[in-house]
């Protein structure tokens, strides 16, 4: 981890001092009698019985279902067991300031999946309605993508039924909660493995406060990773999120068909947040995001050492109306890579694969920082940028220390200016932002591979201000 910006005793104390527990370590098993005592409890899909009393490993709940019902109390812990896989909503409890609620992970393996999807992955499951067009019942809502074969390949989403006329289109029948796709044999037979993505939030956190989720697999969602207004120290550590988003999301007053889906969205009154050490991949919008459309305030939120790649977006910020608040938002340590090389680029209706994407602003915002990041390159050089400005809100920007790669096309798009790579000087002398930051490629060891460690030699070894090095990762040779 990477904490070169305020360093791990000043992180320590920051979360101290907003009320988020610092340690994310099981809370210690309660005796009988003890009933005051923070409890943790244990759940597994593959061993689990929800009549148990999910107090140790050997007798854990099994479904996610039992976990939202659970009578949860500050600083109790879920432990979700790793190798494990189960479809549903999570609905978590608050804490308080005496300590959060923590949903994280025991054993060894893989970390704990939690899919919004329900599995379509057995020839039982389709029945043939016309040529090439089969269907599938039961389905709750929307559907927002179907995901072949654990990512290989996704479907397309349609909005009529006339339009399901060629490989892998879909559409949902809301009437007859039916999902129909066209295929030329029964879809399970194509694929080992059918996800189709449901139109919810996998965890829903609307109004919760002092909860953390840590070491957590969340994907195939039609909607929102983690998502929900009016939150307070939240921490997300070490997840990772994949296959988000393409629901449906229907705007007042706005008459175009939108999809959505973010990887981690704080709505609305958003205060005291924490995303830290998270992978994010393939999201239909943007991994990261602090947001809202009515009066509100959205203030100390902290996006730090998170790694992100073929997602449509990497980081989403922007509050309306005027009077709105949005200030000490921090994104810091991030290595970005590829935004706009999705698997939603070619669906979306409005493509524009940015790393920073500020729409219009009209908040009263201050102390924006964008600081010590990598940003390496979005996909489509000519017609898309890495940092976008939609209107001019720079005075209360902070943006320094970062590490810009973009060879060919504008690199950086602000109301009245573009300015490509080899231009970067031109956008520092005119905008005095960027100061000690460079444009250069990061030289990462394997971007194939994913593997974003930058090179030994790598020029962002020394980037930052106290001469440690940018992005989420620390440098091949330093990681040994």
């Amino acid at each position: 981890m990477n904490l070169s910006v305020f360093g791990s005793k000043a992180l320590t104390l920051w979360l101290v001092a907003i009320g988020i527990g610092v340690c994310c370590m099981p809370a210690a098993r309660a005796n009988a009698g003890e009933e005051t005592r923070a409890v943790t409890y244990d759940i597994s899909s593959s061993t689990g019985d929800d009549s148990n009393d999910g107090k140790s490993p050997e007798s854990p709940w099994k479904t996610i279902g039992r976990v939202n019902t659970a009578q949860l109390k500050p600083g109790d812990c879920v432990l979700f067991r790793r190798g494990d896989v189960w479809r549903g909503q999570l609905i978590p409890v608050s804490g308080d300031p005496s300590g959060s609620v923590t949903y994280s992970a025991y054993g060894k393996g893989a970390k704990p999946r939690l899919c919004g999807s329900v599995d379509r992955s057995y020839k039982a499951d389709w029945h043939s309605t016309a040529d090439n067009i089969w269907e599938t019942g039961s389905i709750p809502c929307d559907v927002g993508n179907i995901i072949f074969d654990e990512g290989k390949t996704v479907g397309i989403k349609v909005w009529n039924r006339a339009d399901v006329n060629g490989p892998d289109k879909f559409w949902y029948d809301k009437s007859g909660s039916v999902l129909m796709i066209y295929s030329e044999d029964n879809p399970a037979k194509k694929h080992r493995s059918i996800e189709v993505a449901l139109t919810k939030n996998i965890i829903d956190e609307s109004n919760r406060h002092h909860v953390t989720y840590q070491d957590l697999d969340l994907r195939y969602s039609g909607a929102h990773g983690i998502g929900g207004g009016n939150t307070s120290h939240i921490i997300v550590k070490n997840c990772d999120l994949s296959f988000i988003g393409g629901g449906f999301l229907l705007l007042p007053g706005y008459s175009n068909l939108v999809r959505y889906g973010n990887g981690v969205e704080f709505w609305q009154n958003a205060h005291d947040n924490l995303v830290d050490g998270c992978r994010f991949w393939e999201i239909y919008d943007t991994a990261l995001s602090n947001q809202g459309f009515e009066k509100n305030t959205q203030t100390n939120i902290r996006y730090i050492n998170n790694i992100i790649w073929d997602c449509e977006f990497a980081f989403e910020c922007w509050d309306r109306p005027e009077d709105s608040v949005m200030e000490n938002i921090y994104f810091e340590n991030n290595t970005c890579i590829n935004s706009g090389s999705g698997w939603s680029h070619t669906q979306r209706p409005d493509p524009g694969g940015r790393h920073l994407l500020f729409y219009e602003n009209p908040s009263k915002s201050r102390s924006v920082y964008i600081r010590n990041n990598i940003f390496y390159q979005q996909i489509h050089h000519d017609s898309e940028w890495c940092f976008v400005l939609c209107n001019d809100w720079s005075a209360n920007l902070i943006v320094d220390h970062n590490c810009w790669y973009q060879p060919s096309g504008p690199m950086i798009v602000w109301p009245s200016n573009k300015w490509t790579m080899a231009e970067f000087a031109n956008y520092q002398a005119k905008t005095g932002k960027d100061a000690h930051s460079i444009a250069s490629d990061p030289l990462f060891v394997d971007i194939d591979k994913h593997d974003f460690r930058p090179a030994a030699n790598s020029p962002v070894r020394h980037l930052t201000a106290e001469k440690s090095y940018a992005g989420a990762l620390p440098c091949a040779e330093e990681s040994k």
